[in-house]
């Protein structure tokens, strides 16, 4: 039986996702992805993977004993102080408040783990490496050719994935939707063996995440499973900030130092000690966001993107699968597929934007800390509210079928996206921000 030709653009865990769920329901696909191979950068720090989103898809995938190999479950864990070093709450020594429930059962796994486990369980000969896409051409038998860097051309594709990440090279296909900055930037660091160099530090840290949170400014530290902590200080500020701030970032020793003296200055020696004792090589980071027609790229800070990722290929996997046997006769049928999976994709996808919003209105709060503090308690009493509910009104229509009502959480201003008249054998997953 011959199969759709898809190619997958992206190597990062939507795109290697995708592809494995593919292959192991036996829909062959190619992977292009721009790196000259797997060790070719860092892959970043470490990601919550989610019961029903990033972890369901790892088991339709066959994969799901492998994550668990690697999957660290001590890291779900968050401490927060405030700028003045206080401890808010701790999860690592039960002080304050816990997350609501809803939170738990996400362990973390480091990124370059998952990606080398999902590299491993592809098809021999299907990852192409060094293959850096420069624009998708449309040709009149309804396939699509791939026109690659140094004049390479890959022709004759079915149906075309965009998991290519922020700056898409496929989303031009689809609509003129272009990122658009969040309003946050700062520092980009890492603490290498913290516990072994820095030890009051790892001992800050604690075993998952470490936020010190100020108003609309915060250093957000995660511990990674190679003993290194990763850490962030991020500010509210203008696109252009590094550019205007006056400093140079050609040094990274003088400019972190500049970093914490302007903008950290008066705060706790331990949150400042956290970028100006780490690693040489640090990066200045702008954190972008996507609205309209296409694939939904949010700001980390909800801790949703690869499991918005994982989710979308899960769909998309599931949907072409449905459709590969009757393509050749009704391609119609495998067009529909696709465009099924986008319709339901807004959906899912205007409930984490939601959650992405709201979370980076916390994160960068004028009154800091306590502001995330206060917004888990409010959630768990609703939650406790809820469960009692349910209980009372299970006991009162003694044993009929309730439809429980959980109250709303707190929102964010949702940004709009809407659906346009599209190429129906294009698709993309997302969000990603590298």
């Amino acid at each position: 039986m011959t199969y759709p030709r898809v190619a997958i653009v992206g190597g990062g865990p939507a795109g290697l996702i995708l592809a494995r769920l593919l292959q192991y329901n036996s829909v062959p696909c190619t992977v292009f992805e721009g790196d000259a191979d797997r060790y070719a950068r860092t892959q970043g720090g470490t990601l919550d993977l989610h019961e029903g989103s990033a972890q369901l898809a790892l088991k339709e995938a066959g994969l799901y004993e492998q994550f668990l190999a690697h999957a660290r479950p001590e890291g779900e864990v968050l401490k927060i102080f405030d700028a003045t070093g206080k401890v808010l709450m701790d999860e690592n020594e039960g002080v304050g408040v816990k997350r609501p429930d809803a939170m738990n059962n996400r362990p973390e796994v480091d990124r370059v783990l998952l990606r080398a486990m999902l590299l491993d369980s592809l098809a021999e000969c299907s990852m192409r490496w060094g293959m850096k896409l420069l624009k998708v051409d449309p040709r009149p038998n309804d396939t699509y050719d791939l026109h690659f860097s140094e004049g390479h051309i890959e022709t004759g594709f079915d149906i075309v994935v965009g998991a290519d990440g922020a700056w898409s090279k496929v989303r031009p296909l689809v609509t003129d939707a272009k990122p658009f900055y969040s309003g946050i930037s700062g520092l980009d660091v890492k603490l290498s063996d913290a516990n072994t160099r820095n030890p009051d530090l790892g001992k800050r840290t604690g075993g998952g995440m470490c936020l010190t949170l100020g108003p609309n400014k915060g250093i957000l530290a995660q511990r990674n499973g190679d003993g290194a902590v990763r850490v962030y200080a991020f500010m509210r500020a203008s696109e252009s900030w590094d550019k205007d701030s006056g400093i140079d970032f050609s040094n990274m020793e003088t400019a972190k130092n500049e970093v914490v003296e302007r903008y950290f200055g008066d705060w706790d020696q331990g949150a400042k000690d956290m970028v100006l004792r780490s690693d040489p090589d640090s990066l200045v980071r702008h954190m972008i966001a996507l609205i309209g027609d296409a694939a939904h790229l949010m700001t980390p800070f909800a801790g949703v993107g690869v499991n918005v990722a994982m989710e979308d290929a899960l769909h998309l996997a599931r949907n072409i699968v449905a459709a590969k046997d009757s393509w050749q006769t009704d391609r119609l049928s495998l067009a529909a597929a696709l465009q099924k999976y986008e319709a339901d994709m807004w959906v899912r996808a205007e409930e984490y934007a939601k959650q992405t919003w709201m979370y980076l209105g916390l994160f960068f709060h004028e009154r800091g800390g306590v502001a995330m503090v206060e917004h888990f308690e409010r959630t768990r009493a609703q939650e406790a509210a809820a469960a009692k509910e349910k209980a009372a009104s299970q006991t009162d229509t003694a044993g009929k079928e309730v439809e429980e009502r959980v109250p709303e959480n707190e929102r964010s201003e949702l940004y709009e996206a809407g659906l346009k008249a599209r190429s129906p054998m294009i698709a993309e997953i997302g969000p990603h921000v590298e």
